[in-house]
C-alpha cells in the first residue's frame, strides 16, 4: 500500500510540474517585431469558435519582422480562406499608427466592436473583395494593429470577438 501512495503522489507532482511548465510557457508574451511568432493563433483557437478548417499558418513577413501577414486556411481571407494580419509596432509614431489602422480598417461596412482595453474595434459581417463574403474585425490597441478575417457567417460577430481577444493576451 505505501508503494502505491508514493507512486501516486509522484504522478500528481510530475503532472503538476508539467501543467505548471505549459501554462508559463502559454502566457509568455509575444513581443513586437517577431515576425512569423505573431501569427498569434492557433488550430485549436479556430477549432474553438466553431471553424474547423484552419491549419498551421503561412506567414509572410514583412517590415523587418514588425508586420506578418498569417494565412491559416485558403489564399486569404479576403477569398474565403482565414488570415490574421498583424502590425506590431504599427508605426514609429502615434500618427503612424492610426494611419496603418485606418488603411486596415478600410472595409466599406464597419460597426463598432466592443472589446475590452481597445483603443479602436470595428468589425464588418460582409465584406466582398473578388471573392466569396468574409467577415472581418480591425482592432488597435496601443501600437498594435491586427486585422482578422474568416468566412461570413450567423455566429462571425461573437467568433472575431473571441477571437481578437485571443491576440491581445497573447501580444503584450
Amino acid at each position: 500500500m505505501g508503494f502505491r501512495l508514493l507512486v501516486t503522489r509522484c504522478v500528481v507532482a510530475l503532472f503538476a510540474l508539467t501543467t505548471a511548465g505549459s501554462v508559463a510557457v502559454a502566457a509568455s508574451p509575444i513581443a513586437p517585431k517577431s515576425g512569423s511568432a505573431m501569427c498569434a493563433l492557433t488550430v485549436a483557437d479556430f477549432q474553438g469558435v466553431g471553424l474547423g478548417n484552419a491549419s498551421k499558418p503561412t506567414a509572410n513577413v514583412d517590415e523587418g519582422g514588425a508586420s506578418a501577414y498569417c494565412v491559416y486556411a485558403g489564399k486569404s481571407g479576403a477569398t474565403g480562406g482565414i488570415e490574421l494580419d498583424v502590425f506590431y509596432p504599427a508605426g514609429e509614431s502615434p500618427a503612424d499608427v492610426k494611419e496603418t489602422y485606418a488603411n486596415a480598417s478600410a472595409a466599406t461596412s464597419l460597426q463598432p466592436a466592443k472589446i475590452a482595453g481597445v483603443d479602436e474595434a470595428q468589425w464588418s459581417a460582409r465584406e466582398v473583395q473578388g471573392g466569396p463574403p468574409f467577415a472581418m474585425i480591425a482592432v488597435r490597441r496601443s501600437n498594435l494593429v491586427f486585422v482578422i478575417s474568416i468566412p461570413a457567417g450567423k455566429s462571425a460577430e461573437a467568433q472575431l470577438v473571441k477571437l481578437a481577444q485571443l491576440v491581445l493576451e497573447r501580444l503584450r
